[in-house]
């Protein structure tokens, strides 16, 4: 993929994604790092299990995340993803197997930023780094929140 294109898509979804952070040139540098991929409707991005080696963001299109339960076979719908979206993010950091599986329900464009060059992305250019990290903090802080506030509904 073309530098120019990776670098309009980040400036593109920068309200949308940890990118909100990162002035031109600082997505400029960094979108050298990402890879553009498309997946058809249909297609398993990851399975629950799978070791995590990449944080995807969703460009266009929708992504079902998926949760087997105790009962084999089961799995129960934990989100609906769509643009502006990451997921991923948990293995990539933790070190742990997917805890979930992901699949797009339609024709879906993702960016992916695999977990060798998020490493390089921090050594090369460690402010831009930070801004990210925050971000990515910022999104699971949410999250759980979201979590929690399920939790005490069902309580």
């Amino acid at each position: 993929m073309k530098q120019t294109e990776t670098k309009e898509l980040l400036m593109d979804l920068r309200e949308d994604t940890i990118c909100c952070s990162l002035d031109d040139e600082e997505i400029e540098k960094i979108s050298t790092f990402f890879e553009l991929v498309h997946y058809p409707a249909g297609t398993v991005v990851f399975k629950e299990g799978d070791p995590g080696d990449f944080i995807g963001f969703v460009v266009n299109g929708k992504l079902e995340v998926k949760k087997q339960t105790e009962f084999k076979g089961n799995q129960i719908i934990i989100a609906l993803l769509s643009r502006g979206a990451l997921v991923g993010e948990l293995s990539v950091f933790d070190k742990h197997k997917r805890s979930a599986t992901v699949e797009t329900v339609e024709d879906t464009t993702m960016m992916i930023l695999r977990e060798e060059a998020l490493e390089s992305l921090f050594e090369q250019y460690p402010h831009a780094g930070i801004k990210i990290l925050k971000s990515l903090i910022r999104v699971l802080s949410i999250r759980l929140r979201k979590v929690t506030d399920r939790l005490t509904t069902i309580f």
